[in-house]
């Protein structure tokens, strides 16, 4: 892999080549830069250069590429990179943006923070310095870091060598947390080059050298569950790089996790979340690559992330909980806060009782609550609700309790004795035994408590059989009309016997309401043009941001979780979205015409101020505030002459 065809050195020193720099009268133009191939890293691409055109030395290739030779070789965030775009030819398209997004890890760090802090990243590390990127985007204090060394596919670097004659260096691979390949599944494997340890103003490219293409694979590959996290964590991780994510501020995102966690069964009252109950499921989730991925999974931050966000989280904490979120099914969580069956039966009078015999468990929703109710194969019924510590409460003792009430009344003993044998509370006695009709030795039930007597099961039962044979033709809701008394007993307290015996559920059909995705891609490509010209008529100028059509549209976030259906909408946004420097120019443009219907002279320092411009901002834009200067310069001199 050493100098292509056409660029051999020769062994001449470099001054002898007369295609090697363009002059001009700006910035040295570079008469050759490497083609950038799909996901490559920026550095990779400058390391590929630096062996391209056989430099000297890593300065001198440092010089050529950004004019001086203080610039880190930086895998992650590389700055001064509008002094690169300056050198290289324009007709390659690379303006500063486009490289620091295409080539850089900066949509992976910048996905989940507010559009302020995204801006201001990205003013560092085109003009540079970079010092305190990684304070601005909360992450110098987080435990998960970068690899120590560079990584690399076998199954990647063969299709390069195959389809390009060398390798690369690819973005996807050098992610926190990305253990395997999003592309072809397999796991990465570590090259000898530490950024972090080796020269840091040189670039290093890819070789055979330092990457075999056979490599001992590690032995978690072998297991199933663990390979299917690790390839979603990285598939969800490789996304971020291509695609411009929402942004949120860190305050939306907690509300987002906290409705979600609590819609998925965890809440505890209406605000609260059941950390406990959580905390289980999310460590059960992850628990195949806790192992693998210790920086990313241990710590308590997942109870961090569903209260208010007082700090940033790193990316990877973000993909771990969404990935937690869309498998965790919410059923499937509701039924684990339970634990696993079977569950205690309390039924005194069994032998089983404290035993974990029942099998049944049925789950409902009432006021934001989750309410399980659990069925023994002895009859006794109870429920509880997710997250309570109280007493279960009783809905049914089931056929042993009429049994035993007989025959220790036909034992002549009293009511609290009875209440005693059977650990239940007197009251309880007095009802049942009245409602079965028992010649007790305890003063009976007065008759204005005759309403509160424990119904009779059978009878209730045999009415609604009786009324469901006489009338088949009617469904079940309209029974319950005619037993509204029966069906609320039923429905409460024997609603599996009552599912077995009533009519079948009548399935509506509903009208197609499915969506031609098509004429609505259509339509939205053309109002998104529409909406976006009405913006750049706004005065003041207000930016043409993906979120700001989304608002005029009244569909936000529809465009973005859409997008695979949306692929005309897609392309539109992309033509009429404004960069920062773009819009700057509108801003520099608008204010200049503002200044002039005011009879007020143009000064740079007016326009900045009220363009809203930063004290230092991209070379077009201070090139624009330049051009005014002398411009207005000319206008005084000829008003002087």
């Amino acid at each position: 892999m050493g100098c292509p065809p056409t660029k051999r050195c020769w062994g001449l020193e470099r001054s002898n080549h007369p295609w090697w720099i363009a002059q001009g009268d700006g910035p040295q133009v570079l008469a050759y830069f490497p083609e950038i191939y799909p996901d490559e890293l920026l550095y990779s691409v400058l390391a590929r250069y630096h062996l391209h055109v056989c430099s000297r030395s890593a300065k001198q290739t440092m010089r050529d590429l950004f004019g001086t030779n203080g610039v880190r070789a930086t895998v992650d965030l590389q700055s001064r990179v509008a002094a690169l775009s300056q050198r290289i030819p324009a007709d390659r398209g690379l303006c500063p943006d486009k490289l620091t997004k295409d080539t850089t890890l900066y949509l992976y760090y910048t996905a989940f923070v507010s559009e302020a802090v995204a801006e201001s990243v990205m003013a560092s590390l085109v003009d540079g310095p970079a010092d305190g990127v990684f304070m601005r985007l909360g992450l110098t204090a987080s435990v998960i870091s970068a690899p120590e060394r560079l990584r690399y596919c076998p199954a990647c670097l063969g299709e390069m060598l195959g389809r390009y004659g060398e390798g690369y260096w690819k973005r996807s691979h050098q992610l926190p947390g990305v253990l395997v390949c999003p592309d072809h599944g397999m796991a990465l494997a570590d090259s000898s080059v530490s950024p972090h340890t080796h020269n840091q103003h040189e670039f290093v490219a890819l070789n055979l050298h330092n990457c075999p293409p056979v490599v001992v694979l590690p032995a978690w590959v072998s297991d199933l569950r663990q390979m299917a996290l690790l390839q979603d964590i990285a598939r969800r991780s490789a996304a971020l790089l291509n695609h411009v994510s929402m942004r949120s501020a860190h305050r939306d995102w907690g509300a987002y996790y906290l409705g979600a966690v609590r819609d998925h069964g965890f809440a505890k009252g209406r605000e609260r979340v059941d950390q406990s109950l959580f905390q289980d499921a999310f460590a059960n989730f992850f628990e195949p690559v806790v192992d693998l991925i210790p920086d990313g999974l241990g710590g308590d931050w997942p109870t961090a992330m569903v209260r208010k966000h007082r700090k940033a989280f790193h990316p990877l904490r973000h993909i771990l909980f969404q990935l937690f979120l869309d498998k965790q099914l919410p059923q499937s969580r509701m039924v684990h806060s339970f634990g696993r069956g079977p569950w205690e039966c309390f039924n005194p009078l069994a032998k089983h009782h404290g035993q974990k015999v029942v099998q049944a468990l049925t789950l409902r929703h009432e006021r934001g609550r989750v309410i399980g109710r659990f069925s023994c194969a002895c009859g006794f019924v109870y429920s509880r609700e997710v997250g309570s510590r109280s007493s279960p409460r009783i809905l049914d003792f089931g056929p042993l309790l009429d049994s035993q009430i007989r025959q220790k009344v036909a034992e002549g003993l009293g009511l609290r004795a009875v209440a005693r044998y059977l650990a239940i509370d007197p009251g309880t006695v007095r009802l049942h035994a009245s409602r079965l009709g028992l010649n007790v030795p305890w003063k009976s039930l007065p008759a204005r408590h005759s309403r509160t007597l424990v119904p009779d099961r059978d009878a209730i039962r045999t009415r609604w059989l009786d009324m469901q044979q006489n009338h088949a033709d009617l469904s079940r809701r309209r029974l319950a009309l005619l037993l509204p008394k029966e069906h609320s007993w039923l429905y409460r307290h024997d609603r599996e016997w009552l599912e077995q015996h009533s009519p079948t559920a009548l399935h509506k059909k509903w009208p197609d309401l499915r969506v031609d995705w098509e004429t609505l891609d259509r339509s939205m490509a053309i109002q998104l043009r529409k909406v976006a010209q009405e913006i750049t008529r706004e005065a003041p100028p207000q930016r043409v941001t993906q979120a700001a059509l989304e608002r005029k549209l009244g569909r936000p976030r529809r465009i973005t979780e859409r997008q695979a259906k949306l692929p005309k909408s897609i392309g539109v946004l992309g033509e009429v979205t404004e960069t920062i420097d773009a819009f700057r120019l509108r801003r520099i443009a608008w204010t200049v015409s503002e200044l002039d219907r005011q009879a007020l002279p143009t000064r740079p320092w007016r326009v900045r101020r009220l363009a809203g411009l930063p004290p230092k901002a991209s070379p077009n834009v201070e090139a624009a505030l330049a051009a005014l200067e002398i411009t207005d310069r000319s206008s005084e001199e000829r008003a002087t002459h």
